[in-house]
């Protein structure tokens, strides 16, 4: 086994990266230009999939440090289409779900459609980890990007406590949306350790959103002035009863880039709420798809690789 890479966490985002490169609706994973080369799988990585149109992914993939799981995230949709940004925003609202017993046990209530979509998969996850021999030498790396960050807390859990799978290693998620309730958070954090990254101005890591966000947002005036404003707040409402809770310590990213442990969780709220009613307003919501992508020059990137 080669020594761990210094960058490991850059590798981890260069994998969730390219697990976008799975083709729509199939197995095929194609490497890219950007994201791929910067992952050193010792072969092609192999494909879970499962979900209403496979719409649900994951790549599971040998490196010389060991194994990688990366779940496949959402990309944001239009930049100048608020309609297209409500329906994205819709799938993460969802209302929590239990799960005791049974082969997908887990502690207190997650959120059902991110349970659904690690459920739909994880079988042919921990197959294909189990086919490439993990043990004290092989540790398991479980990352994901988006709705695939949720999906990955999710998933290693049910990997390492249901399943057995020996070595998995303190789980990191890029830009996740909160995954459960504070019963799950503690069983979770009580077993496994991970470590989350938000970004400046993203709004995916604040939903299902906390009352406050939704105090904030829904009694903002300017709201009221457009009906997309009007859906949104509807749909605020609707989860004032769900007290979702990121799990594990966050690193935020700020407008320069730097990774710091101490954001202001008030003043990080605060930036959001002002900027999507501002791009409610001018229908124009660029600022939010860079906030929340991958790509190199962006704040995760930029983050959590260093500038260059």
């Amino acid at each position: 086994m080669s020594t761990m890479p210094s960058n490991l966490n850059c590798v981890l985002l260069n994998a969730c990266g390219a697990a976008y490169n799975v083709q729509p609706g199939t197995n095929v994973y194609s490497p890219d230009t950007i994201y791929s080369p910067n992952v050193p799988y010792n072969a092609p990585p192999q494909v879970a999939y499962g979900g209403e149109g496979f719409i649900n992914v994951a790549t599971v993939g040998q490196c010389p440090f060991g194994i990688v799981v990366a779940f496949r995230g959402t990309l944001p949709p239009s930049a100048t289409d608020p309609d297209s940004w409500l329906d994205w925003l819709q799938n993460f609202f969802a209302i929590p779900a239990s799960s005791p017993s049974g082969p997908n046990q887990v502690p207190g209530q997650v959120h059902s459609g991110f349970f659904n979509a690690t459920t739909s998969i994880i079988q042919q996850v921990h197959n294909l980890v189990l086919a490439l021999d993990p043990a004290g030498d092989a540790p398991v790396f479980v990352t994901g990007h988006s709705k695939g960050g949720a999906m990955a807390t999710i998933g290693a859990y049910l990997l390492s406590q249901d399943r057995g799978v020996p070595n998995v290693q303190p789980v990191i998620t890029i830009a996740s949306p909160r995954p459960g309730g504070v019963n799950f958070q503690t069983g979770f954090e009580a077993v496994m350790s991970q470590t989350r990254y938000e970004n400046d101005r993203d709004l995916v890591p604040l939903v299902p959103p906390p009352l406050d966000f939704i105090g904030r947002m829904t009694h903002n005036p300017l709201l009221s002035l457009t009906p997309e404003g009007q859906r949104l707040s509807h749909m605020l409402q609707s989860a004032q009863d769900w007290n979702y809770v990121p799990v594990g310590n966050m690193l935020f990213i700020t407008s320069n880039f730097t990774v710091i442990s101490n954001e202001d969780p008030t003043a990080q709220k605060l930036d959001v709420v002002a900027e999507f009613v501002e791009d409610l307003l001018t229908k124009n919501f660029s600022s939010f798809g860079d906030a929340h992508s991958l790509l190199p020059g962006k704040g995760y990137n930029s983050g959590i690789c260093g500038i260059g």
